[in-house]
């Protein structure tokens, strides 16, 4: 299952690190919310983890809300004033849901697999990401209803360090899912020879 955290990470990338060619954007935000979406359901897929289907949820409505921003965007409209105010927040909470519900989903697994350390582990870092995101997403919405131009410049920056903190997360849950996959394809292996003698 490695491949999931994978695609969730290329998903975080493509949501931080922009190529342009000119006005256009090479990989629009909408590609990385959608690439989450897909992982969040290989993961319910093999587990069956409601937070998993919650995840998917999230992360396909927040697809579809970038998709249409950026549709809007492109026909050259301006945003109306209530969601250039309320839209970081709205994007904010439900990235802060999403990545709740797949530590969660996560944790919820390894606990049911007997990892029982693991997965109070993982609760652990559900908890400050939670904490971190919630963090970003109120000071984020506070200095954009405060006019604190010089103080966005800083939030960008944690922003930034943030998504690069979740991508070392999800690098690391993939590096994890792979090893226990090879642990689990080596004792069949092994086995093999004793069922065949």
């Amino acid at each position: 299952m490695g491949e999931a955290y994978r695609k969730i990470f290329w998903g975080i990338f493509i949501l931080t690190f922009h190529i342009n060619l000119g006005p256009l954007q090479i990989l629009p935000n909408f590609v990385g919310y959608f690439l989450m979406a897909s992982a969040s359901t290989m993961l319910f897929d093999r587990h069956g983890i409601s937070s998993f289907r919650n995840a998917k949820h999230m992360a396909a409505f927040l697809g579809v809300l970038s998709l249409l921003e950026s549709l809007y965007f492109f026909m050259g409209q301006v945003a109306f004033a209530l969601y250039t105010f309320f839209g970081p927040l709205l994007f904010g909470v439900l990235e802060l849901l999403f990545f709740y519900q797949v530590l969660g989903g996560y944790a919820f697994s390894l606990e049911n697999g007997g990892h029982q350390e693991e997965g109070e582990r993982t609760r652990s870092l559900q908890r400050k990401v939670t904490v971190l995101l919630a963090v970003q997403t109120g000071l984020y919405f506070a200095a954009s209803v405060l006019y604190l131009t010089s103080f966005l410049s800083f939030l960008v920056l944690f922003f930034i360090l943030m998504r690069i903190y979740l991508m070392s997360i999800f690098a690391q849950l993939r590096r994890d899912e792979d090893g226990k996959g090879l642990e689990v394809r080596e004792a069949e292996e092994e086995s093999y020879p004793m069922n065949q003698g």
